[in-house]
């Protein structure tokens, strides 16, 4: 009886220190620089934005900095995985990405969105359908018109990302025939656009938004509720009758064993970061807009995108 009593009262201790452990690493948190794995090359939205967000993190997170590295391949699965499997300390950040959905669905992969706890969402950029300067195609409707009755290449920064889906989707609504051409990163992908290396492809707006306004890509029309008061000449693919609003969401997300305690830290200086005028600023010139969501908000979004690719994956895999 007495061992047993031992023996209970050692797992209590054991329990009791471990918490205060926890609750001392929190309170300390975080103590050394972070990292935020972009699952990109340089130049794309994804690696830009949290560039912006790293150069502010510091007034948020006791002047402890964050250390943007771009871990690309397979469509960003090779960063996803790379985080899924970080210790989960709070000191490895995914930049948290719809492929993160896309890719347990079309992939062989290790993890699924669910291996990870967001920290919070900073923006949404709908698609724009993009063509070369030098594109036979100055509209939206002449564009659609050709593509039913002719193949035309489409680029996206790779199989599955959300670029790829919104071309998939507009070709399933539409008829449009497109063959891919799918790369490892929006930088290379700009590159064939601005070579005419393909006849079109999928990016977010802002991504694009450097070029569109140098003239070097046209912008024949965007997935967005509404054009752009920035671009008023750009229509919505809702005026040319294709119901279609969607686009890339991107936030940041940790492991999902990560303590909550951290998770907390790490929401609150993000909520501070994307609230800053210094980010609010650097995006607008950027041109990419923020729609913020916290942690738990974020989650139940992600969970929903998650339902509605899972409707979609047979026609994506038959695009494979």
């Amino acid at each position: 009886m007495k061992k047993i009593f031992l023996l209970r009262l050692l797992l209590v201790l054991i329990a009791i220190s471990m918490i205060i452990m926890n609750c001392s690493a929190a309170e300390k948190f975080p103590a050394r620089n972070l990292r935020i794995i972009v699952p990109f090359g340089p130049g794309g939205a994804v690696d830009t934005t949290c560039r912006i967000i790293a150069k502010i993190a510091p007034d948020y997170l006791n002047g402890k900095k964050i250390i943007v590295e771009n871990k690309a391949g397979g469509g960003a699965v090779i960063g996803q995985t790379y985080v899924s499997r970080a210790k989960p300390d709070g000191y490895t950040i995914l930049a948290y990405t719809s492929s993160v959905v896309n890719n347990p669905l079309t992939k062989e992969t290790t993890y699924t969105h669910k291996s990870f706890q967001p920290i919070g969402m900073y923006c949404f950029d709908p698609e724009v359908l993009l063509v070369p300067a030098s594109s036979q195609f100055k509209n939206l409707k002449e564009f659609i018109a050709y593509a039913k009755k002719n193949e035309v290449i489409m680029n996206t920064p790779g199989f599955s990302t959300s670029h790829h889906i919104a071309a998939v989707i507009l070709s399933h609504l539409t008829g449009a025939k497109f063959n891919y051409l799918h790369c490892e990163s929006g930088a290379i992908q700009t590159q064939q656009l601005l070579g005419a290396h393909v006849d079109c492809g999928m990016m977010s707006f802002g991504e694009a938004l450097g070029q569109i306004q140098a003239g070097s890509i046209i912008a024949l029309g965007t997935m967005a509720d509404k054009r752009r008061t920035d671009f008023p000449d750009v229509p919505t693919f809702k005026e040319e009758g294709i119901d279609l609003e969607f686009g890339p969401w991107r936030g940041l997300a940790v492991p999902i064993d990560t303590p909550k305690d951290i998770v907390e830290i790490l929401a609150k200086a993000f909520k501070g970061v994307v609230e800053d005028q210094r980010f609010i600023d650097d995006m607008a010139k950027v041109g990419y807009p923020i729609n913020y969501r916290g942690s738990e908000e974020f989650a139940i979004y992600v969970d929903k995108q998650a339902d509605y690719t899972k409707e979609i994956l047979p026609i994506l895999k038959s695009q494979k």
